[in-house]
């Protein structure tokens, strides 16, 4: 009876923080006493870490033995898992990494120590992947964060025709042609991607693409629009994950492009984006279109006289000229650039440079040229553009 009335004694603030720890030390026990935390990965990156890492200021304890299991939550998805950070005692700790849901499983990355972040991506072959982080009794460090998220296919039919797909305001995805693993060399893919109405939103989740000057080697290029056209480009990728470039880009009008291109060597593992479909606002003004401030300014120009008719439209027509976002025009060429007009193979020289064997040549401002063959040369003369860009 004593013991009960010792017990209710505890106020509700007492043992709300009481179940916190009690929790808090369950999950430290549950991932590093023998026994694996499962998580579940998704398409959107998230991150876990060993015990203490406090963002990198900790200190990880001594004599652990922590087990991650990640699941992609679908047969069909495989798991990415990135050591974004890492600082493990060599005396003795060490990370491993294991493809399935056991540490009996292949090694896909054996004792990771020291400290980087560089070069470290895995992937599994299937839904699982585990990682088993051990600690000795002397010498501990800072331990590891690791970022990690599921990833199939979804390339669709883009790199042997051009593909079109309908976003939703529920998300979609698209990535690069074998992800994630490493993607084809010699890859020349579209996908067109259009409402009926609104705008299309489009987020870059991961990218590791190779790396190179112009984005001259492999590229992922975002077109706003349906063709392929330099002055509506918003983006060029090119680069390593995890300094591969993401965000969201919001279309003008209905449509975006996404063009993706590499060359005959060197691959990495891609890249991973989420589309939607975004509703266009309903302005809050009835009197929107030129016509109607037409019909305003005719109207009080019956009460007020034809001058000031006049002015009030003149002014009307001013402001909104000025105010209005500037758009870029251009000619709906589809055939600017052909599908079937395939990425150049580059060949090392002696010295370690890299020729190419066409004559396309860049400029300093970035810009492709091709020097005139004399058909395009006596066409040019004769006033004749053919429908094509110079």
């Amino acid at each position: 009876r004593s013991q009960m009335s010792f017990s209710l004694n505890y106020s509700k603030c007492e043992i709300i923080v009481g179940l916190f720890l009690l929790n808090l030390f369950g999950y430290v026990f549950s991932q590093c006493s023998g026994s694996a935390q499962t998580l579940t990965a998704g398409q959107s990156i998230q991150y876990f870490t060993s015990p203490d890492y406090n963002n990198g200021a900790g200190t990880y304890s001594s004599n652990l033995d922590c087990q991650w299991i990640i699941d992609s939550n679908d047969a069909s998805y495989k798991v990415i898992l990135y050591l974004k950070n890492y600082n493990v005692a060599c005396s003795g700790d060490n990370i491993n990494i294991y493809d399935g849901n056991t540490v009996s499983g292949t090694a896909l990355k054996s004792n990771i120590c020291g400290s980087g972040a560089s070069d470290k991506i895995v992937t599994s072959t299937g839904q699982y992947m585990t990682l088993r982080f051990t600690s000795d009794a002397v010498n501990q460090s800072v331990g590891f964060e690791a970022a990690y998220f599921s990833a199939t296919d979804l390339s669709g039919t883009g790199c042997t025709s051009e593909q079109t797909m309908t976003p939703t305001t529920s998300p979609q995805y698209v990535t690069s042609p074998s992800f994630p693993s490493l993607y084809d060399v010699s890859s020349n893919c579209r996908w067109v991607l259009t409402v009926p109405a609104g705008r299309v939103q489009v987020e870059i989740i991961y990218s590791d693409i190779e790396t190179s000057a112009n984005c001259a080697f492999d590229s992922l290029e975002i077109y706003d629009g349906d063709y392929v056209c330099e002055n509506t480009k918003i983006a060029a990728v090119c680069s390593r994950y995890p300094s591969g470039i993401t965000g969201t880009y919001l279309s003008n009008g209905t449509s975006f492009l996404l063009k993706f291109k590499s060359d005959g060597s060197v691959s990495f593992t891609g890249y991973l984006i989420k589309f939607i479909q975004v509703e266009e606002a309903v302005s809050s003004n009835p009197l929107t279109s030129s016509d109607d401030q037409l019909m305003l300014g005719i109207g009080i120009g019956c009460a007020c006289g034809a001058t000031a008719t006049l002015i009030l439209v003149f002014i009307v027509s001013f402001f909104k000229s000025k105010c209005r976002s500037p758009k870029i025009a251009s000619p709906r060429v589809k055939t600017v650039e052909p599908m079937n007009g395939g990425p150049h193979m580059r060949t090392p020289s002696v010295n370690g440079s890299v020729d190419s064997s066409d004559s396309i040549s860049h400029s300093r401002n970035g810009f492709i040229r091709r020097p005139l063959t004399t058909s395009r040369r006596s066409s040019m003369i004769d006033g004749k553009s053919n429908g094509f860009l110079p």
